[in-house]
């Protein structure tokens, strides 16, 4: 055990992105093993079936080995950190949206009927909807944003630069992804726009100081709109496949583009690093 506690303070990273990709494909297949629909069986393939979860697990973990309560109650408190302006708010739950509005447009342009906004879903539905993405620890957001954002993004930028930082955070979410993403001609689209919301993402939580709780809602709201459930058929359905990947690829470039020299790390503004992020913590 002191060997092992050892091997994860000495690479904690390493071990976070190791866990990470090893933990859904242990505990995926061996629950799917167990599980024969006695609630015995649920006894036992449940908590291998919560594994999927591993980017908030291995977070956890990792941090409670090398950092103790202490530290994971800071890496927690990243969620705290709500004094950000309310442009940066209006990012986070606007800027999905209005992507895949965007695309929507974009389809009618090119012939497909618009939807009603009944096909949106109600006032109602989508607050539920918001709400449940916001604290459910077994959907993507409070899954992901944890780890991603608050564990492997500022230790990635100690050693990098935020661009070739959260490049290399992008591919291990491509990574993770593999075993969740459906078949089809269209399965190579989760690449590009997985990256690309990893640069978005990566961009808001630097800009708002380390705040998880912006990320989060960023994460929570790309959701809130599910273009296979807008009634489109045949070509409009194909290019709703691939549109709002166009879309945010197009927002991650323009946002390369325009802080190029920040990406780059020749200023060294606004970049959130590990100390920096537990210290704003424990500032706020």
């Amino acid at each position: 055990m002191n060997a092992i506690r050892s091997l994860i303070k000495q690479s904690p990273l390493g071990t976070f992105f190791l866990l990470v990709l090893l933990l859904p494909w242990i505990g995926g297949p061996l629950s799917d093993w167990i599980y024969n629909g006695t609630i015995l069986s649920i006894v036992f393939a449940l908590p291998l079936a919560c594994l999927v979860a591993s980017p908030l697990i291995a977070a956890l973990i990792v941090t409670g080995v090398t950092a103790g309560k202490a530290g994971v109650k800071r890496l927690l408190g990243q969620f705290t950190r709500w004094r950000v302006g309310l442009r940066w708010y209006a990012v986070a739950l606007l800027l999905p949206p209005t992507i895949y509005l965007s695309a929507i447009y974009v389809n009618g342009l090119l012939g497909a009927p618009a939807p009603s906004m009944a096909q949106f879903g109600s006032w109602s539905t989508l607050l539920m909807t918001f709400a449940l993405r916001l604290v459910n620890p077994f959907d993507g957001p409070m899954m992901e944003e944890l780890g991603w954002r608050g564990f492997a993004q500022p230790r990635l930028q100690e050693r990098f630069s935020p661009l070739v930082a959260n490049l290399i955070l992008g591919a291990v979410v491509v990574l993770w992804h593999l075993r969740y993403l459906p078949g089809g001609d269209y399965a190579w689209i989760y690449v590009p726009a997985t990256l690309a919301f990893t640069l978005i993402a990566g961009w808001l939580y630097n800009r708002t100081g380390g705040s998880l709780l912006l990320a989060l809602l960023l994460h929570v709201t790309d959701g809130l709109i599910r273009p296979q459930g807008l009634g489109f058929v045949g070509g409009a359905a194909a290019r709703m496949m691939w549109l709002p990947v166009v879309v945010y690829v197009a927002v991650a470039m323009g946002l390369l583009m325009i802080s190029w020299r920040w990406w780059t790390g020749r200023e060294e503004s606004n970049t959130v690093r590990q100390h920096t992020a537990l210290e704003s913590v424990a500032i706020n």
